[in-house]
């Protein structure tokens, strides 16, 4: 099988220079692809100089359109399976090859990482997102499709390409331009009844407990929550 795993990159230039070279050094997927999502703090350089593949957008249009851009890009490339890692450096590269293996393996379709699994690990996990994803998160989508979920909103994932190529899975529609992208995968992988796993990962955070993600208060965590509703409902 051949793997695209996508990086979407918006003005992380502390992190990036030291996460592109572990990139580097250990690269399990056949293709590797950065989307710049309109950086203007000095990442646009480090892309530019990294050697990598890479797309810059003219300006930030959201977490899901450069995913989406990173989809159509496996697309046109013939790959067969599509993942994601984060450019902010709390996702481990090393680990990579733990959400493609069991997909080439043949063992499942979706794969997503989880902190909460024996052998993950997410060190100075804030105490809000300890609570909520177990609590609200993983709750919810236990009542909406019957699944035992530990880690819901993990962003390490990779999938089968045949999830976009089914006509049920409506993936280059706007709404899904900010966080609903991945989890409107994730929730239509699990509806489908398609083999989703999950894999023990770590997330690094910072030690620092401020800007440690740029997800906006209340917007991002509704934009995150909408898909499991729409979809579990069956309104999308």
């Amino acid at each position: 099988m051949k793997v695209l795993f996508v990086m979407p990159v918006f003005n992380q230039i502390e992190e990036l220079p030291a996460l592109l070279e572990r990139c580097r050094k250990t690269m399990p997927a056949d293709e590797f692809i950065i989307i710049d999502n309109g950086s203007d703090d000095g990442s646009e350089k480090v892309i530019e100089e990294s050697g990598f593949d890479f797309i810059k957008l003219d300006k930030n249009y959201g977490i899901g359109y450069a995913l989406r851009i990173g989809v159509e890009q496996a697309l046109k490339r013939g790959c067969d399976v599509v993942g994601n890692i984060a450019g902010n450096g709390k996702m481990i590269p090393e680990q990579m090859h733990r959400v493609i293996d069991p997909i080439k393996n043949g063992e499942a379709d979706y794969v997503t990482g989880s902190r909460f699994l024996p052998g993950g690990d997410s060190p100075n996990l804030p105490t809000f997102r300890k609570l909520s994803i177990p609590l609200i998160v993983n709750t919810m989508i236990l009542i909406l499709f019957r699944k035992k979920l530990t880690d819901a909103s993990c962003g390490y994932r990779a999938f089968k390409i045949d999830l976009i190529h089914n006509p049920k899975v409506h993936w280059q529609e706007k709404w899904l331009w900010h966080y609903q992208f991945e989890y409107y995968l994730y929730a239509k992988a699990l509806k489908l009844k398609y083999r989703c796993i999950e894999v023990p990962i770590s997330m690094i955070y910072p030690e620092r407990k401020t800007n440690y993600s740029k997800i906006k208060p209340f917007i991002g965590w509704w934009e995150m929550l909408e898909p499991w509703l729409l979809v579990g409902l069956g309104l999308r």
